[in-house]
């Protein structure tokens, strides 16, 4: 049994984000975006809209789209609609995903070659 329980306002807000973003977006609220570009830390943020946040109206809410200086690359979201069956979409990849990292695992290692890592 958990000690604590979190409720109110901003847990609200992070469920409704979560619900309404995409598969390989950050969603994020406007004070949010205040307080990544009051840090001056080079955050790259795009607009995404007006948003329906259940039980909170329309809000203006935006996509973490990078940072300058991160050089590692970043999954390229899925050009998704409303409507489209992402969830089949992204199972595929995953599945995809799996499958190269153990066949991998199964091909032969030259000498001195590193293997996986933690």
């Amino acid at each position: 049994m958990p000690r604590y329980c979190l409720f109110g306002d901003t847990v609200n807000t992070a469920s409704r984000m979560e619900s309404t973003g995409l598969p390989y977006r950050i969603h994020v609220s406007q004070s949010t975006v205040q307080a990544l570009l009051s840090l001056d830390e080079g955050y790259k943020i795009d607009v995404r809209g007006q948003t329906e946040l259940k039980g909170k109206g329309l809000e203006e809410t935006y996509w973490l789209t990078g940072k300058v200086g991160f050089c590692r690359p970043l999954p390229t979201p899925l050009s998704i609609k409303p409507g489209d069956p992402w969830q089949d979409r992204i199972n595929q990849e995953i599945r995809t995903g799996f499958a190269k990292a153990r066949q991998g695992l199964a091909e032969p290692r030259k000498s001195g070659e590193a293997g996986p890592g933690p």
